[in-house]
């Protein structure tokens, strides 16, 4: 008695009922083994299913078809076969069947160990310098800005110190007296002289403004100075105030600062 195996394999009958005990025993199924070996026995056929890698064995029917991680093998119902029979020649391998069912997925694995930190690397080179930018466009002149306030008038200054006196003129030599002169003779009498005719004068005054330097007012041409004197409307430098000449008065002024004023003359004028 022979055994077929998928794939035109045939083994023996006494290869097939060890090969059925042994499948049977390392399955774990003790019922199977008897039924196994007493229908081949019995010369009919037993269709068995085969885990490809525990050969676990199932005796199926021949309707049931076997999972993708197992064989299908039909034990028994063949011809007497003679035992030791040479091997004959190697098949042709078969097409490559189709993909198997994906299995489920395993339990997830253990979380490994956290690795040892790794050193710290070795710093980088300096990058190259970047290239100089283009120069930017000249900024358009910004608007003139408005007048500032006019600033305060400042202090008037302390009035200069008096200059001194100027030393006095040495006295001329005495001239030498002249001779008596011969007395003249005795003159006549005059004669009484004609009423003189009375003459009428008036006064009248003449300004001029000054600054820095000074000023001066003078009285119309032919009339006579009498008098003069000044006011000062900014500072209070001035130095002198006087005559000069007959018919003008003058002021002067310290340092050229900012004094200013008016000077005045007092003329007279025959009416």
């Amino acid at each position: 008695m022979a055994i077929k195996v998928r794939r035109g394999r045939v083994l023996t009958l006494a290869t097939a009922v060890a090969l059925a005990g042994s499948l049977l025993t390392a399955g774990g199924v003790a019922t199977a083994s008897s039924t196994a070996s007493s229908a081949v026995s019995a010369g009919k056929a037993v269709t068995a299913c085969v885990h490809k890698k525990s050969r676990y064995v199932r005796i199926v029917n021949t309707t049931t078809k076997c999972k993708v991680t197992e064989v299908r093998m039909v034990i028994g119902g063949g011809e007497e076969a003679t035992p030791n029979l040479a091997a004959g020649p190697r098949g042709e391998q078969g097409a490559q069947g189709p993909k198997g069912d994906t299995g489920p997925a395993g339990p997830q694995g253990r979380s490994g160990r956290q690795g040892i930190q790794g050193k710290q690397g070795i710093p980088g080179k300096d990058g190259a310098p970047g290239k100089d930018g283009t120069n930017g466009t000249n900024g358009k002149d910004g608007a003139d800005g408005k007048n500032g306030l006019p600033g305060a008038d400042g202090k008037n200054g302390l009035p200069g110190a008096d200059g001194k006196d100027g030393l006095p003129g040495k006295d001329g030599k005495p001239g030498q007296d002249g001779k008596q002169g011969v007395p003249g003779p005795k003159g006549d009498p005059g004669k009484d002289g004609k009423d003189g005719s009375g003459a009428t004068y008036t006064t009248y005054t003449k300004s001029s403004n000054f600054s820095k330097n000074g000023g001066s007012a003078s009285c119309n041409p032919g009339d006579m100075m009498t008098g003069g004197g000044f006011s000062v409307s900014n500072g209070g430098q001035v130095i002198s105030s006087a005559p000069s000449g007959g018919s003008s008065w003058s002021v002067g002024v310290q340092g050229q600062g900012h004094t200013s004023g008016t000077v005045y003359v007092v003329c007279l004028k025959k009416a």
